[in-house]
Parts: structure tokens; sequence; C-alpha cells
């Protein structure tokens, strides 16, 4: 309908897998050079995930297309649920007969295919597409397959894609051996506004249009803020905003019409994504299409080696997307925050952006926030007076007090900040902005975080010696704090003005001791991954 009127030759936001769309985002370039270099240093395992939508099957896809020439790839997409059928998917991707083979007999012949594949210098790939689905005896029959091996290498490499969940399934105590073989992984991110941007107007120019700056920068800022740069989702509220734009006669895309039209999407595209926040939505990726296909050629980098490689010690550690309403209103007045404003309604917001849907059940006091928390997630509650630079430099989803009349406290969830000290905060389902002053007056300063302490870390101050130490001492050292060599597992002099450094670095209080806070930044910098605050742009 809208195709002529924006002198299209097509709609530009279809969902179909069209190649000619091929985006990929720094995210999807990273994890895409993760990739390669792990298949080109013939790592056995590697692992990729992401939420619901954010383009895993294309990024495989772009995978398979690059290395299709140099390998002998088994690509298998959502895998069967028997550790048989999986072995005679396998053997059937890898053109092996399978017609009624047992487990013993599909082991041995793909065996034999992999001797014969490295005896002529042939690399074999097999990438499990949506992993999340395999049951924990599937897995460690996944596991298994990374014995065939020779006394030099590994005899097939294994790529394993698919949503957080398939990092529970490693969290498991009987899995403990696959999760540490993962040697390479990556967690896919969303879009930030800047690539949401390029996104629409390159998907718009090659649908034909002469002006590919058909959102206004206000129209991309709201449809970064609902779609929370996923892709699929953007894809879906931007088809939905042409159309209203259209029927208004608006030759461009305006952010009302943006949050207008994320509000009509029908039912059934808006019901039932848990996947991306954990909690009630206010647009679902409830959507039956096949997957988004992004645009821009990736043959323009090389594969660089990853950064760090750390194996997620905690199923909790998921990259969660923080709950998005149907309207995100402009900048209002801490007042407004009439009703509402539990703490049980905040905490329930921050654990959704962990990944965890479940009610807290009843009301509570922050006093509480520990216990109510051990009872739903394998997660820490850290309390602290905060400052707005606080905030920033732990990049940390948190419940802030908030005291809008005198006497009259109110909790709210921070799930982003903007350069100049403005927030975004879930309140009672919704998504308000809050300026900096209106922040700072009448913020009481408690904050309340969630987090996770990975390698069971205690706090270390100079003088203290042991294997903590020694982890401390190897990690700053991969930062470039400490000069490479053999830890000393004792906290001295350098260790100390290494710790002291980087906590200048990351905003924190030089103090040279290492407590939650500096554990905190720890993990960010070396890619633990857990949720971050969402960054939103200054209004116009």
């Amino acid at each position: 309908m809208y195709t002529g009127f924006y002198g299209l030759r097509e709609k530009p936001f279809s969902l179909a897998p069209d190649p000619r769309y091929l985006f990929l985002s720094a995210s999807h370039r990273e994890a895409l050079a993760h990739l390669l270099y792990g298949i080109e240093e013939g790592e056995g395992f590697i692992e990729v995930i992401g939420q619901v939508g954010t383009g895993k099957t294309t990024l495989c896809r772009t995978l398979l297309g690059r290395i299709g020439q140099e390998a002998e790839i088994a690509y298998i997409f959502n895998p069967s649920p028997s550790e048989l059928e999986l072995l005679s998917a396998i053997n059937r991707e890898f053109g092996l007969p399978t017609a009624v083979r047992t487990r013993t007999e599909l082991l041995d012949s793909l065996n034999q295919f992999l001797l014969e594949k490295n005896a002529a210098g042939r690399r074999v790939l097999l990438v499990i597409d949506e992993a999340q689905n395999l049951d924990p005896a599937v897995l460690e029959q996944v596991r298994l397959l990374s014995n065939l091996e020779t006394d030099r290498a590994k005899l097939l490499q294994i790529v394993l894609i698919g949503q957080p969940e398939l990092e529970e399934n490693l969290a498991r105590s009987d899995l403990r051996q696959l999760r540490q073989r993962i040697t390479v992984r990556w967690s896919l991110r969303p879009l930030t506004r800047a690539e949401v941007g390029e996104y629409l107007e390159h998907r718009l120019r090659v649908a034909g249009a002469a002006d590919p700056e058909l959102f206004t920068p206000g129209a991309v800022r709201a449809l970064t803020r609902i779609s929370r740069g996923v892709p699929r989702l953007i894809n879906a509220v931007a088809d939905r905003a042409l159309l209203a734009a259209y029927t208004a006669g608006s030759r461009k895309v305006e952010a009302k019409v943006v949050r207008r039209a994320s509000r009509e999407l029908p039912a059934t595209e808006l019901s039932g994504f848990r996947e991306l926040t954990g909690l009630r939505v206010g647009i679902a990726l409830g959507l039956v299409a096949a997957g988004l296909v992004f645009g821009l050629a990736v043959t323009a980098f090389a594969p660089r080696a990853p950064t760090v490689v750390k194996p997620v010690a905690d199923s909790a550690a998921t990259m969660s997307i923080a709950p998005v309403s149907s309207a995100p209103g402009p900048s209002a007045p801490v007042e407004a925050l009439t009703g509402g404003g539990s703490a049980a309604a905040a905490l329930e917001s921050l654990l959704a952006t962990w990944g965890y849907d479940k009610p807290i059940g009843s009301e509570l006091e922050p006093e509480a926030f520990p216990e109510a928390v051990r009872a739903i997630a394998p997660l820490s509650v850290l309390s602290l007076r905060g400052t707005p630079q606080m905030l920033a430099s732990l990049d940390l989803p948190a419940v802030l007090e908030l005291e809008p009349r005198a006497g009259e406290r109110r909790y709210v969830a921070l799930l982003g900040l903007d350069d100049a000290g403005g927030a975004l905060v879930g309140y009672s389902g919704e998504e308000i902005e809050i300026g900096r002053a209106e922040l700072e007056r009448t913020w009481t300063g408690r904050t309340f975080y969630l987090w996770t302490n990975f390698e069971s870390v205690p706090v270390l101050s100079p003088g203290m010696k042991g294997g903590a130490v020694r982890w401390l001492q190897a990690r700053l050292a991969e930062l470039d704090y400490l000069q490479a060599g053999d830890p000393t597992e004792e906290f001295d002099e350098l260790t100390t003005n290494a710790v002291r450094a980087f906590q200048g670095a990351n905003g924190l209080e030089a103090s040279g001791e290492v407590g939650p806070e500096t554990l905190i930044a720890l993990y960010q910098a070396l890619d633990y991954t857990t949720p971050r605050l969402f960054a939103l742009e200054d209004a116009p």
C-alpha cells in the first residue's frame, strides 16, 4: 500500500530472508570474527548466544557462506530430541548412510569419515543452531563427539548457537565437562541507536527509496527504545509505522507515529515473547517468519583473536533486555509517579533484566531483597548509597529508591541512562524518562544491584596471598594493568597500583581493595555476560 507513496519497489521491512538486505552490526561482525578465529585455530567447541530475533541464524548462514568451500559442514537446525536422531541427522548431513543404524554403527561410520577427511587435509565442522533445545543427555553426546581426535588434532569442530537458555543448560553440574571445553564464546548484542538508524536507511535504500532518511531522529530513538535494538522487532514496528505515516499522508515517520504503531500491532505479534525480556513486554516477538536478513557485505574485515575467553560459571549470566513499555513517554516530573512504585514490582523488573520472570508474590521492604532473590535466582544483592557517577560506572540495571514528596517512597527499576545524567526507569509496567535534575532531587541514594560472583572471588586487600590473588593478577595482566608473567599470588604493591589504575579508569574509588563494585567492573571488562544499562540519547 505505502510502497508507491514512498517511491519503494517493495516493502523494506519484510521478515523474509532476502540476502540483499544482509546487514551485520558491530556485534555480528565481532561474533563472526570469533567464529572464524576459533575455526581457523582448530578449537574444539565454539559458542554464540543471542536473544530471539537478534540474527543468530543469519550469522550462522553467513559463516557457512564464508567457509563453505574450505570445509565439510553439517548444519543442524532445530536439533532432534534424542541422541540417536541427532547422530542420524549429523551423518545424513555429511552424506553418510543412516538407514536402520545403531548408535555404535553411526559413530563408527562418522569416525571413519572424519579420519578420511583428516588424511585429505579437510576441516570438518558441525554447526548446531537452536542448541538450547538439546536435552542434557544429547548435549553430553555432543561432548563425546569431540573425543573423536588424533594425537595431534581434533577431527571434528563443533559450533553451538542458541538462546541464553543454552547458557543455563551448560551451567548444570553434570555438563561441566562440556562447559569447560568451550574455549571461544560470544554473546550477540542488540543494535545500538546509531546502528538502528543505519539499519533502517540501508533497508530503505535496498528497497529503492530515493530518500532513505524517512524516519526522523526522534523516530529512530523511539524505535530503538521500543525494539531494544532487536532487528526482528524493528522490522515489525517499522513496517507498521510506514503504513501509519502513509495513512496520515506524511512524507516522514515521526516518533509519535512509531509509538502509535507499536500499540496497534496485532495481538498475535505482541504476546508471549518471554525470551526477549523474561517479563511482560509491550511488543513481543511472537512472529513466525523464518528469520531476518541484514545488509552490508562481510568480506571487508579479517578475523582476529578474541580479547578473552571465559566460561560462564553461573546460570544467571544471561544477557537480558529490560521490559518495554507500549508507549514510552517523554521526560516527566517524578511527582507524576503516583500509585504503584512498590519495591516488589521494581525488584521483579530488575530480575527480568537477568532473565527471571517470576513474581515476588507479596509486598516487601528493600531489606528483604536478598531473601526474595535467593528464592528465585542464584544472584546476590548489593546495596549501596549511590551517586550518578556510580550508576554510570557500574553500568548495571538497579532498583532506585525515590522520594518525590517528603515521607513518600517510590521504587523504580533503572533501565538506562543518557549522557546528561537522565534516566529511563521502569515504573508500574511503564517506561518513564526522568531528567537529571529530577533524579538528583528525588533519589535518596539507596540503590540495589543484582550481581553474580562468577569466580567466587572473596574481598581482596593488599597483603593477602593465595589462589584468588593469582586469579586477580592474571586478569589484570589480560587487561594490560599488570605485566604478563607468572603471578606471584601475593597482593603486593604492584598489584595494588594495578587495581587502583583499573578502578580509576572505570570511575570507581581508587581504594586498591577488590570488593563487589570492582569485581563487577572486572567481570564486565573481561566480557562475562551481564545485563547492561540501555544507552539513551538526550531528548531533542
